[in-house]
């Protein structure tokens, strides 16, 4: 069966659904990624919400599946239609994802489960990972050889999700990662030399409260030594990233748990405190203040749809206006919602622009042609007509290097601080088994240089290797 099935046709149409053909909100995110889309079938393509009928080539989905049941994707190449079928939007999506098994494997149906053992979802991450991943020539990887080390391990382990993780990090990319559901802490931690250090401990957080500083170590997570080697070898992201994401993933834990921690202070002094993980940020995600006559300051925390950010951009930019200049903070934003961050960097666009350029992975180890990404300012009304600077670190990651994509460069905007994490991968995520996830990046992101964004991250135009102080004291001289 051809990988591109459509392709000698006129066109192809994506048919949103009669149910909701608004798909909960995220109906515009299919249009935002067309191109996805045209590279998988062949042809070019329109999302539309009335369906044609027969003549055209169709891709239709559908919210009509049983309560309950798995999301499914069909083929039949004699009518040209591909059918998705799930009882919500998240099954919607998930029933997309299944496409490239679905044609990969020649199959006419498919529904998404879970892997019935261990060896299956061994074969599921190995077959999924050599048709999608796009790196490997970019990384030098040998994938077969990387396979051949890890699998028994994996089958030998008494934690087999972590000797999944360790298979996978050798990828070295952020987006392709085996996990369980988790929430998260506020806190940025380095791993390195053995060891889990504090870097940014935001006020009002528990290890704030009990005297932890930049610079203390983390010891024991619910009285257990951290491991922080086993950590950092399990953390899937390029080299200069890897110590933060580490960090990140060691302190994550089950949503709303309660996690006992304790850390020891570079005198010897230690604190110990109580904390549950959350799915997004505790406290304010947008926030903002004057810096002085002449700066504005906003911090977006992470770009989480259905939490009125950008309402809250409207107030700041109305309370900040006047200012020469704003600051923008996207330290330690992992991203979210593609569309969210997307919206918010057209406000600082004066021009219609050519960001970059993103290439697809089309199957084994290919990569489509590269295609442009150009957006265009947002309404007069709702931008920011002065200078842009952007502070960002390893941990400004996924869809807030989509924000800064196109923007780092132009002439009213400075990024400060260090490269951003390096994997916007416009990852698919598959079952594997029970409670587990799959996700494999799909895609290379370019910059307007043709500096790849995966492995590197986005430059900066002034490095600061400082203090978080540090770094918004530079930008307070622009």
């Amino acid at each position: 069966m051809s990988r591109q099935p459509f392709a000698g046709e006129p066109r192809a149409v994506v048919v949103l659904p009669v149910e909701d053909p608004t798909l909960g909100g995220e109906a515009a995110l299919l249009e935002h990624e067309k191109a996805e889309f045209e590279v998988e079938l062949g042809t070019n393509v329109e999302v539309v919400a009335d369906d044609p009928g027969d003549g055209v080539a169709r891709w239709l989905l559908r919210l009509d599946g049983d309560t309950g049941s798995p999301p499914t994707i069909s083929f039949d190449p004699e009518t040209r239609l591909i059918v998705s079928r799930a009882s919500d939007v998240g099954g919607l999506f998930e029933s997309v994802n299944l496409w490239r098994t679905l044609i990969r494997t020649g199959r006419g149906s498919l529904a998404a489960r879970d892997c019935a053992d261990l060896e299956e979802a061994i074969a599921r991450v190995e077959a999924e990972v050599t048709d999608t991943y796009p790196s490997f020539e970019l990384r030098g990887l040998d994938w077969p050889e990387i396979c051949a080390r890890h699998v028994e391990r994996v089958r030998s382990s008494d934690d087999p999700l972590a000797a999944v993780q360790r298979w996978l990090a050798e990828l070295q990319d952020g987006h392709t990662w085996a996990w369980a559901p988790t929430g998260n802490l506020a806190y940025a931690v380095s791993v390195a030399g053995g060891t889990a250090t504090f870097a940014r401990i935001p006020a009002g957080t528990g290890a704030h409260a009990a005297g932890v500083r930049p610079g203390w170590h983390l010891a024991e997570i619910d009285g257990a030594p951290v491991d922080a080697a086993d950590w950092l070898a399990r953390a899937a992201a390029p080299p200069h990233s890897r110590p933060l994401i580490a960090g990140r993933r060691l302190l994550a834990g089950a949503t709303g748990t309660l996690r006992t921690l304790r850390a020891v202070g570079p005198s010897g002094g230690h604190a110990e405190w109580e904390e549950a993980p959350t799915s997004l940020p505790e406290g304010p995600l947008v926030s903002w203040s004057r810096l002085d006559a002449e700066r504005g300051y906003l911090q977006v925390r992470v770009w989480a749809a259905g939490q009125g950010i950008d309402e809250l951009i409207d107030e700041a930019f109305a309370v900040l206006e006047g200012c020469g200049a704003l600051v923008l903070d996207l330290r330690g934003n992992p991203g979210g919602n593609l569309l969210l961050a997307t919206r918010t960097r057209d406000r600082f666009l004066r021009e219609r622009t050519t960001l970059g350029s993103i290439r697809f992975s089309t199957g084994e180890g290919r990569l489509s042609e590269s295609l442009p990404i150009v957006a265009q300012p947002a309404p007069a009304e709702k931008r920011w007509s002065g200078r842009l600077v952007v502070l960002t670190d390893p941990l400004t990651f996924s869809s807030s290097e989509d924000f800064l994509l196109g923007l780092q460069g132009l002439e009213h905007v400075t990024v400060v601080g260090a490269p951003s994490g390096g994997g916007s991968g416009r990852p698919r995520a598959l079952r594997l088994l029970p409670g587990w996830t799959l996700t494999v990046s799909t895609a290379l992101t370019y910059d307007r240089e043709s500096r790849c964004v995966e492995g590197a991250g986005i430059p900066v135009d002034i490095p600061v290797a400082g203090t978080d102080d540090e770094v918004l004291a530079i930008a307070r001289t622009l």
